[in-house]
């Protein structure tokens, strides 16, 4: 039954990160009036964190291997999410989509293969927002390390 438990914590508390992080992506008046509360985003986090690790501990009282099975798994995950979204594998993955636009339309100038390249990836950016990143970044050496960092969503210091 410990067992059980555990597992049910701990899926309670990725819900909890899972809910967290969709709550974070909405703009602010797209939220629900209590996630718009600063208090909100912390809260949630303490309790996806306190879910999560009691589901462990749960799990760990219950079978060691099957806590340590448990928690490696969550490691490898935690690692490829973080892969995914670095800034060098965004990159990456830009200069592939990059490439295959250069190839198609090979008479297009370099800011507006760049400027279709940003608006195709983020249409809701704005036409004049990604005309003004490819002039603050003309090259998609500088353009593609700023759209990575954009789309991971910087929400200022806080």
């Amino acid at each position: 039954m410990p067992l059980l438990a555990g597992f049910v914590l701990l899926a309670a508390g990725l819900l909890a990160a899972i809910l967290g992080v969709q709550m974070r992506e909405r703009r602010f008046f797209d939220r629900p009036a209590l996630a718009r509360h600063r208090m909100f985003d912390p809260a949630l986090r303490a309790v996806a964190w306190l879910l999560g690790v009691g589901g462990l501990a749960q799990i760990g009282r219950a079978s060691a291997g099957a806590a340590s099975g448990v928690a490696g798994a969550l490691a490898l995950l935690w690692g490829y999410r973080r892969l995914i979204r670095s800034v060098r594998f965004q990159a990456r993955l830009l200069k592939s989509d990059y490439d295959k636009l250069r190839r198609s339309r090979p008479g297009l100038p370099e800011t507006e293969v760049l400027f279709e390249l940003a608006i195709r990836r983020n249409p809701r950016w704005g036409e004049e927002l990604i005309a003004q990143m490819v002039l603050d970044y003309p090259t998609f050496e500088e353009l593609a390390p700023m759209i990575a960092k954009m789309e991971r969503g910087f929400r200022g210091f806080h």
